[in-house]
């Protein structure tokens, strides 16, 4: 499953990127691998608004569909 299929109110860790550029983008958000995220919102044809440490990210859909996640 990737975040951009990810469920609003779920927890989920971030199990995977696809390539290198994702996986250093994903860093800088601090969503890298083994994070632990809770889906705030999944706007259809939008962005996935995740919450992580008391920060809150909108992460655009097509850079959601290259982060595969496992629920918690």
């Amino acid at each position: 499953m990737t975040l951009a299929d990810a469920t609003e109110g779920k927890t989920f860790t971030i199990k995977n990127t696809d390539g290198e550029d994702v996986t250093v983008q994903a860093m800088r958000f601090g969503i890298a691998q083994g994070a632990v995220v809770n889906i705030e919102k999944n706007i259809p044809g939008g962005p996935v608004i995740v919450s992580r440490n008391q920060m809150e990210l909108a992460v655009g859909r097509q850079f959601a569909q290259q982060i595969e996640v496992e629920a918690k």
